[in-house]
C-alpha cells in the first residue's frame, strides 16, 4: 500500500496531467452504473418488504373485525330493564332470550344463626372432664341437614379456641366470638336454605357433654328463598338463582314491592356496530391492495411496491370469498352475508344495507348469529368443524398471517435478495479498488516515460542553445 501511495502522490509531476483524477474518473465510469443498478434493486426490494407488511397489517385489522362476530357470545347481548334494582339483581348471558317477566320476591334465603351459652371470658379454660391424651381437649359434633359432618377437634379449650377450631374445619359453618357486654358468646352461622339447618353438640373424651358448652340459642332459622315468576311459585336454597330463566342470573337482595316487570331486550346496536366495523376493515383492506398494486401511486414508502405481484390478486380473491361465499353454517332464511345486507359492488367496495340487516336481526336473529359464529365460542384455528362466516374467516386469515404463510415466505425471500445485493456491492467495491490500483500502476509507467522524454528534451535544448551561442561568437 505504501508503494501505491507513493505512486499516487508523484503521478502528474512529469506530464502535468491530473492522472489520479483521470484514473478515478475511469473507475467511476465503470462503477457508478453498476452500483446504481444494485442500489435500485435494494430500494425496490425494501419497498416490497414494506408492502408485504402493509398487506399483513390490513389482514390483521380485518381479522380483528371478523373476530368481533365469530363467537355466539358476540350476539348474546341482552339488556335487562330492572325497575327494582335494590331488591333484585339481573345478569343475562349469551344464551338468554329476549322476553318479559313479572318477578315478585316474597322471601330471600336465610342462613341459620345459633349462639352458644354465655362465657365469662374469651380465654378462660373451660371445665373439661377427663381430657384426652391425644392433645384434643374436647370435640364438637356437627350435623347439617340431618347429615353428620363429623367431629371438630378443639385443642385449646377456650371460647376463642372453639372459634378457631370451627373455622379451621371448613365444614360449611363459620364462627364468631361476640362480646355482648355481659360476657362472650360464640355465634355459629350456616349456609342459606332450609336444607342447611345444623346442630352442634360438645363432648369430652368420655363422650359426655362438656359442662357449660351448648349451642341451643337459635337466633335465626334457615329458610329457602321464595318468589313468583310470571305467577308461578319458585323456591330455592340460594339467593343467587341461575336455573329458572335460561341464561339469566337473579340475585335476590330483598322482597320486592309487588311484582317487578323485568324486560330482557335484545341489544342489536352493538352487533350492527361490529358489522359496520367489518365493512370499514374490508374497504380499508381493499384500498391498501389498490395502492400497493398501482404503479402510479404517490403514497410514500409502499405505493406501487407490489405492482405486478400475483400475491395481491390471490389474497384479494381469498378475502372476497370470505364475504361472498355461503356460510359453512347456513340457516333456512339466512344463508350468506348478502342475506344480512352485505354486498360488494363492481369497484370492489363492501356496502351494508342497514334496513336489510335490521329486518334479518328482527325476524331471524338466531340464524344471523349462526351464520357468523356457527353458534359456538372460542374456536381454535386447528379445528376442522365449521366456524360460520366470521369464524372461518378468522381461521383462514390467521393461517395467512403465520410465518409459514405465503406472505411471510415472499417477504423472507425478498430479505434474502437484499442480503445478496449487499454482498454484490462489497464485491463491486473490491473490484473497483483493484481496478484503481491497476490504473495507478499503468499511469506510473506512463509518467516515467514522459519524465524521461522531458529530460531528453531539456538536454537537447541545452545542447542546441550552447551550439547557437558558439556559432554566434
Amino acid at each position: 500500500m505504501a508503494t501505491t501511495s507513493n505512486i499516487v502522490n508523484t503521478l502528474g509531476a512529469g506530464s502535468g496531467i491530473d492522472v489520479k483524477g483521470l484514473a478515478q474518473s475511469l473507475v467511476d465510469a465503470d462503477k457508478t452504473p453498476k452500483k446504481e443498478r444494485i442500489d435500485a434493486k435494494i430500494k425496490q426490494t425494501e419497498a416490497k418488504i414494506t408492502g408485504f407488511g402493509a398487506v399483513k397489517f390490513a389482514l390483521s385489522e380485518l381479522k380483528t373485525a371478523f373476530g368481533k362476530l365469530n363467537d355466539a357470545s358476540d350476539f348474546g347481548s341482552i339488556k335487562p330493564n330492572n325497575p327494582q334494582p335494590n331488591a333484585l339483581g339481573i345478569a343475562a348471558s349469551s344464551s338468554a332470550e329476549a322476553g318479559s317477566y313479572n318477578i315478585e320476591i316474597l322471601q330471600t334465603a336465610i342462613m341459620q344463626r345459633t349462639a352458644s351459652s354465655n362465657f365469662a371470658d374469651r380465654a378462660t379454660p373451660l371445665n373439661v372432664v377427663s381430657p384426652a391424651t391425644t392433645g384434643t381437649a374436647f370435640s364438637l359434633n356437627l350435623t347439617v341437614g340431618g347429615v353428620n359432618k363429623g367431629d371438630i377437634s378443639v385443642v385449646n379449650p377456650t371460647p376463642a379456641g372453639m372459634v378457631s377450631a370451627i373455622n379451621g374445619a371448613k365444614l360449611g359453618v363459620t364462627a364468631q366470638l361476640i362480646n355482648t357486654g355481659n360476657g362472650y358468646n360464640v355465634v355459629i352461622t350456616g349456609e342459606t336454605g332450609a336444607t342447611k339447618a345444623f346442630s352442634l353438640t360438645s363432648k369430652d373424651s368420655n363422650g359426655s357433654a362438656v359442662p357449660g358448652v351448648s349451642f341451643t340459642n337459635n337466633l335465626q332459622t334457615a329458610t329457602d328463598a321464595s318468589l313468583k315468576i310470571n305467577g308461578l311459585m319458585v323456591s330455592r336454597s340460594s339467593n343467587t338463582i341461575t336455573d329458572v330463566i335460561d341464561g339469566v342470573t337473579l340475585d335476590l337482595f330483598a322482597t320486592t314491592t309487588g311484582a317487578a316487570r323485568v324486560d330482557l331486550n335484545r341489544d342489536t346496536a352493538s352487533i350492527k356496530d361490529n358489522i359496520k366495523g367489518l365493512v370499514k376493515a374490508y374497504n380499508d383492506f381493499e384500498e391498501t391492495l389498490k395502492v400497493l398494486g398501482d404503479r402510479e401511486s404517490k403514497v410514500e414508502e409502499f405505493g406501487g411496491s407490489l405492482a405486478g405481484e400475483s400475491l395481491l390478486q390471490t389474497v384479494r380473491n381469498q378475502v372476497r370469498a370470505m364475504i361472498t361465499d355461503t356460510s359453512s353454517t347456513p340457516g333456512t332464511n339466512i344463508k350468506a352475508a348478502r342475506n344480512v345486507g352485505l354486498s360488494i359492488d363492481r369497484n370492489g367496495k363492501l356496502n351494508l344495507d342497514e334496513s336489510k340487516l335490521d329486518t334479518a336481526l328482527q325476524d331471524n336473529f338466531n340464524e344471523v348469529s349462526t351464520l357468523f359464529s356457527a353458534g359456538t365460542n372460542n374456536k381454535s384455528i386447528y379445528s376442522t368443524a365449521p366456524g360460520g362466516l366470521a369464524g372461518d374467516a378468522v381461521n383462514k386469515i390467521e393461517k395467512m398471517l403465520l410465518s409459514t404463510g405465503s406472505i411471510d415466505t415472499q417477504s423472507q425471500s425478498a430479505t434474502a435478495k437484499i442480503t445478496k445485493y449487499k454482498e454484490e456491492l462489497v464485491l463491486l467495491e473490491d473490484r473497483m479498488a483493484k481496478l484503481m490500483n491497476r490504473y495507478m500502476s499503468q499511469f506510473s509507467v506512463m509518467e516515467s516515460i514522459v519524465g524521461n522524454s522531458n529530460s531528453t528534451r531539456e538536454g537537447l535544448k541545452s545542447t542546441f542553445e550552447g551550439m547557437m551561442k558558439s556559432y554566434g561568437n
